[in-house]
């Protein structure tokens, strides 16, 4: 035989011999694969009471807030207040150059004293005596105040002193002010308030829910307010009322008053608000125990070794738990993961 001839048969057989070797690895690989046994997790099913969960975004409002504005126009002589101060009612916040207003009041009061020393001339002269109002008859003494024009002269008095305390701007009750943008030496703004008083101790809360959800929320229940702006805090609210109109989208319009608020609740402040509804006596699962099969929902119940499929209904759900209103008895382990890929009676190690 030529030395080329038995060098082709050589490699002929080495190439033979490499792919059998191939393939019984890829096939033992494939064994192994098929017999490796998944490995589960399982918890007791239990039946309790189930906390529904209606999740919202809503924001913080003042419950009670003004919109303050001078009654009079003028120039602003001083502001005593910033944005953020909180201020007892009857605090001055701001007043008007007042110069003519006072100089009003003077010649008020002095129009006034005139008018009296008129009364007693008129006194004199109607067979009374000077300064005493008992001295004439009630007719003819209302009859002097009127052509002394003495009640004339105690209404211009009583005008020109609400004008002067109209030149400063006090706080009407308890608040803290926002919306401030005006300093001194500025004319009174004509379109818009001077600034806004909002109560620090009744703050609200308004988010919307779906007209589905209005079976989970009344009135009274107690909320968790969770604000987007102060990770890792929450603050306890309550339903004060719901609107009793659904909008076009479907949606309805809650109030809640927040219970413990703080300065750290800003007004227009962005909130999560999860409400909760108790229901008693429920069979709850982990939601991981809950698989959809064919459209259907299942879940996986271990028992000897086994997985065992069982078809439920799905009855209420919050963010981690589900109640099962039919399809599981209420002493079984349930599977709540690795349950992914499982088929009936498949075999399965607890993990």
């Amino acid at each position: 035989m030529r030395p080329y001839s038995l060098l082709l048969l050589w490699l002929s057989l080495s190439c033979q011999s490499t792919t059998v070797t191939n393939e019984d690895s890829i096939a033992e690989a494939d064994s192994a694969t098929s017999f490796t046994i998944p490995v589960v997790e399982v918890v007791p099913l239990q039946r309790r009471a189930f906390a529904r969960q209606v999740i919202s975004n809503g924001q913080v409002v003042a419950g009670q807030q003004a919109q303050l504005s001078f009654k009079t126009p003028g120039v602003i002589s001083r502001v005593y207040v910033q944005n953020g101060a909180f201020v007892k009612a009857g605090l001055v916040l701001a007043s008007l150059y007042n110069e003519e207003a006072r100089l009003n009041l003077q010649k008020a009061e002095l129009q006034l004293a005139e008018s009296r020393v008129e009364i007693n001339d008129l006194l004199l002269t109607q067979g009374g005596r000077r300064g005493d109002s008992t001295s004439v008859k009630p007719e003819i003494y209302e009859y002097i105040q009127l052509k002394s024009g003495y009640l004339r002269a105690r209404l211009a008095v009583e005008e020109a002193r609400l004008s002067l305390q109209n030149t400063s701007l006090k706080a009407p009750t308890d608040g803290v002010v926002a919306n401030l943008s005006l300093s001194a030496h500025n004319p009174t703004p004509t379109n818009a308030p001077f600034c806004t008083l909002l109560s620090r101790s009744d703050l609200r809360v308004v988010c919307p829910i779906l007209e589905s959800e209005l079976g989970s929320v009344q009135a009274g229940q107690t909320a968790r307010i969770e604000p987007i702006g102060l990770p890792g805090r929450a603050y306890t609210a309550r339903v004060l009322v719901l609107n009793p109109v659904v909008s076009k989208e479907g949606f309805v319009e809650v109030t809640l008053r927040l219970l413990n608020p703080d300065a750290r609740l800003l007004t227009g402040m962005n909130v999560r608000v999860i409400l909760e509804k108790t229901t008693a006596n429920q069979v709850v699962v982990p939601k991981t125990a809950v698989v959809e099969r064919s459209g259907r929902k299942v879940v996986f119940t271990y028992e000897e070794g086994l997985a065992k499929w069982h078809y439920v209904t799905i009855g209420q759900e919050n963010s981690t738990e589900i109640s099962i209103s039919e399809g599981l008895e209420g002493n079984e382990k349930v599977i709540v993961s690795g349950n992914l890929n499982l088929g009936h009676d498949a075999k399965v190690e607890v993990k």
